[in-house]
């Protein structure tokens, strides 16, 4: 699918491509991609995509396989991602409240945050120690419009805005019990503001439910999500509650840390 390039008005092109390029790297399917995908699935000139990426080798951003001729992440990113992790004290003790929430919950937790082109990603994550559990990697995103932390997001922006994104991304069916209605995800969305917390129960993944509440700063909007993810055949209606009061209550203490900032 190729990725229709918006008018750029950032004045710095060139480092929105390279942006571009990192972030459509990132994504599992896209790990390993030639000169030739790359430009193609994002829309730009094939001899620009190769001066960025020549540059983004140059200082380790990208590493590149001279046998298979695809390019990946590089490793110099492993260094500045353990760096953003240290500088930012928010997130470590996000981090904290979300290993609690493993612990309690013997599922795994993962905290989200909205990035570019309206997608999601994992930027922290803790798994029990489980011989069977769900693994994500960290880094790895997913459109906006998916999995209840996409739907725990979208509840919480303003309507319009919401309506705006979901108009531009589209909803994408994944499995047979997604909503792929308009009208009907955003009366789920209405559900989800009163009652303060998401559940995907295999909307997105077969066999894997998921329960989202919302992080807010300190202006009142929304952050990022956190989310207990497990399988469904592990749950019934007493188990989801259960989980949903420890999601809702662990985000509520990452909040706190937004309103002393």
């Amino acid at each position: 699918m190729v990725l229709e390039e918006k008018e750029n008005k950032s004045g710095a092109p060139a480092v929105e491509m390279a942006i571009k390029i990192l972030t459509y790297l990132s994504r599992y399917r896209n790990k390993n991609r030639t000169l030739a995908e790359i430009a193609r699935d994002l829309n730009i000139n094939k001899s620009s995509c190769h001066r960025i990426l020549k540059v983004l080798l140059d200082y380790r951003l990208v590493s590149y396989d001279k046998n298979t001729r695809q390019f990946s992440l590089g490793s110099f990113l492993i260094v500045l991602g353990s760096r953003a992790s240290e500088f930012n004290d928010y997130l470590k003790i996000a981090k904290q409240h979300l290993k609690e929430l493993a612990e309690t919950t013997k599922q795994t937790c993962v905290l989200v945050e909205p990035i570019a082109n309206n997608r999601l990603v994992y930027i922290a994550k803790e798994e029990p120690e489980a011989a069977v559990r769900i693994t994500v990697s960290i880094g790895q995103s997913f459109p906006v419009t998916s999995a209840s932390f996409g739907k725990c997001y979208l509840a919480f922006l303003p309507e319009k805005e919401a309506r705006e994104i979901v108009k531009e991304v589209g909803i994408k069916q994944f499995t047979d019990k997604s909503i792929t209605n308009v009208e009907e995800f955003f009366q789920s969305l209405e559900v989800i503001r009163k009652q303060g917390y998401a559940v995907s129960f295999e909307e997105h993944t077969p066999g894997v439910f998921g329960i989202s509440a919302p992080v807010f700063d300190n202006s009142g909007s929304v952050r990022m999500v956190v989310s207990c993810i497990g399988l469904a055949s592990s749950v019934n209606e007493e188990t989801i509650n259960f989980y949903a009061d420890k999601v809702k209550t662990t985000a509520q203490k990452i909040t706190a840390i937004f309103s002393d900032m």
